[in-house]
């Protein structure tokens, strides 16, 4: 069963024995951002116009707090002037990262641990049922290497970290999984492939704030 975007691009880029991240915090927070952004597209909450102008969907946010919060927060901003994905991206890159991972302790799959070190506290996140998140981790990966259909929701998670950590650390995908993704990227929804071209640009400018 896959996750939501932004959970499962949070399963995968943190190592799940230790708690620690293995993306910097800067791509880290700036991807789970455009994740939760393309939640709420998927939902039909959102739409992305040709330049990164969001507008407001069809429909509201499913039943869950993050959710519902973000889609609030896009419409109130939207109905008092123009929203952009890089502005939308800016604002919540910063608060994304201990979002999704408050998300995952609610839903059970994380149990967050604090200890003080060098008199600071440090917040590491493991999970609950370690195998089973282990594996719900590497669904994607193995999906993809061996060719199996997948859904929207998957190939953008999958695009963000090809984006956000090049070098195929995260999926560990062959030639063949590389082309396949190659292939279902196109035939993404209008929206997010903006999406993602905006962030494929934000990042390889290098011309981008503390997120985006």
């Amino acid at each position: 069963m896959s996750l939501a975007p932004a959970d499962e691009l949070f399963l995968m880029a943190h190592d799940l024995q230790t708690g620690k991240s293995r993306m910097p915090d800067q791509a880290l927070g700036g991807g789970l951002a455009a994740a939760l952004l393309a939640e709420l597209v998927l939902a039909g909450c959102v739409e992305i116009a040709q330049g990164g102008r969001l507008t407001l969907g069809d429909y509201g946010p499913a039943p869950e707090y993050l959710s519902e919060f973000l889609y609030e927060q896009t419409r109130n901003q939207l109905l008092a002037g123009e929203v952009t994905v890089r502005g939308w991206l800016a604002e919540n890159g910063r608060m994304a990262q201990g979002a999704v991972a408050d998300r995952l302790v609610r839903t059970g799959d994380l149990r967050r641990e604090s200890t003080r070190r060098l008199g600071r506290t440090v917040v590491r996140h493991r999970p609950v049922k370690p195998a089973e998140v282990f594996m719900r981790a590497q669904r994607l990966p193995s999906y993809l290497r061996h060719r199996v259909e997948v859904t929207e929701a998957d190939v953008v998670v999958a695009r963000l970290i090809q984006i956000l950590a090049p070098g195929n650390s995260l999926m560990e995908l062959d030639d063949a999984a590389r082309e396949y993704l190659a292939q279902l990227v196109p035939a993404l929804h209008p929206s997010l492939l903006e999406l993602l071209n905006v962030v494929e640009a934000s990042f390889s400018s290098g011309a981008r704030g503390p997120y985006f």
